[in-house]
């Protein structure tokens, strides 16, 4: 029970079980607010989450995700006290909750604390132009397969109809991607790599830091209800299990585990060794901004083609991110990052 790493992973699972707690009452709220508000004049903030609460009637899971970031981050703050039982004080900027360190300040044998990083911005574009152009590049090749087709499209490249024909809004799309790519990349990243991948390195070795933080990394993000989930009764006490159950059921399929979780794994490792390389997280924010980037692009213009067969489905799935294909074109770009980030040593030996 000392053990950092130990509480980290009991901290998911408090989080999923609370979240799974009070998400019904969550639900039952938002629908009180949205049913006495409606067709009366209230002020901004109400209306705009009466609003939302009305458009998500039929949409339990998004309340699910919404109470299980509120009991992630209401339980942040015991996880914190608990992590320091049994230490000796310390100062803060000595810690992996802090967020940057000069060189002189940096305490190896506790974790690897960050270091400030006069080439930063540099390689913070360097990453967001390397993870978005392989993985737009790797969407362009699925495209001219007939894997997806563009939105405004009358057919694939193969030949088959598109379902839809739509507009493709291209400015309304960057902005869109622009603005999620950046918020969700600093905040993940400051999370899990420059607060979680720091407690995790003062507990093991680098590598097996990497890999287990990496493997948390994709666990939490794999967290998301199947396609189409409903919950019979979303006001019911135990609504939040219910869905759940249906999450964790995707771990029993082999081409949803192989084709999105290795695949979210696989970036994990990636984002974690660029953090250790660096002992900053430009790179990593760079990374992640670009995938998540390309990813909200590829699926604003395209859609997936329908009926492929069973093999190209292990290939690629429905999305820029799912597949043995994504799944190598991640390998291919945490190669690059070691041999860009690698030290005067490691190319002297080269």
């Amino acid at each position: 029970m000392h053990s950092d790493v130990l509480k980290i992973f009991l901290y998911v699972a408090a989080s999923l079980a609370l979240g799974a707690v009070i998400s019904p009452w969550l639900y039952n709220l938002g629908m009180g607010l949205a049913e006495v508000t409606e067709g009366k004049d209230t002020n901004g903030v109400i209306h705009w989450l009466a609003t939302h609460a009305r458009n998500a009637e039929d949409n339990f899971p998004r309340y699910f995700d919404r109470a299980l970031l509120l009991a992630a981050v209401v339980l942040l703050f015991p996880l914190r006290s608990w992590l320091r039982v049994g230490r000796e004080a310390g100062r803060f900027r000595d810690t992996p909750w802090s967020l940057r360190l000069p060189d002189s300040a940096v305490v190896m044998d506790r974790g690897q604390p960050l270091r400030r990083n006069p080439r930063g911005v540099i390689q913070g574009l360097m990453g967001f132009l390397l993870a978005a152009g392989l993985l737009l590049v790797s969407g362009w090749l699925m495209i001219q397969a007939g894997m997806f087709m563009w939105r405004d499209a009358a057919t694939s490249t193969s030949g088959v109809p598109n379902p839809v024909v739509l507009d493709i809004h291209w400015s309304k799309a960057l902005r869109k991607a622009v603005s999620a790519a950046f918020v969700v990349a600093t905040i993940e990243e400051v999370f899990f790599r420059g607060i979680l991948l720091g407690i995790f390195l003062r507990a093991m070795k680098p590598a097996a830091a990497i890999v287990a933080l990496s493997f948390l990394f994709a666990f939490v993000h794999f967290l998301e209800p199947p396609i189409g989930a409903k919950v019979p009764d979303p006001e019911a006490v135990n609504a939040g299990f219910v869905l759940l159950g249906q999450i964790f059921s995707r771990f029993a399929d082999p081409m949803t585990v192989i084709s999105r979780f290795m695949v979210l794994a696989a970036g994990g490792v990636v984002l974690a060794m660029a953090r250790w390389r660096t002992a900053s997280l430009w790179l990593p924010i760079g990374l992640h901004a670009g995938w998540v980037f390309s990813y909200a692009i590829f699926k604003s213009a395209t859609w997936p083609t329908a009926d492929l067969p069973e093999m190209a489905r292990w290939l690629v799935g429905v999305s820029l991110l799912e597949g043995l294909f994504p799944l190598m074109i991640m390998v291919i770009t945490g190669f690059l990052v070691a041999f860009l980030t690698r030290s005067s040593d490691e190319a002297e030996r080269a």
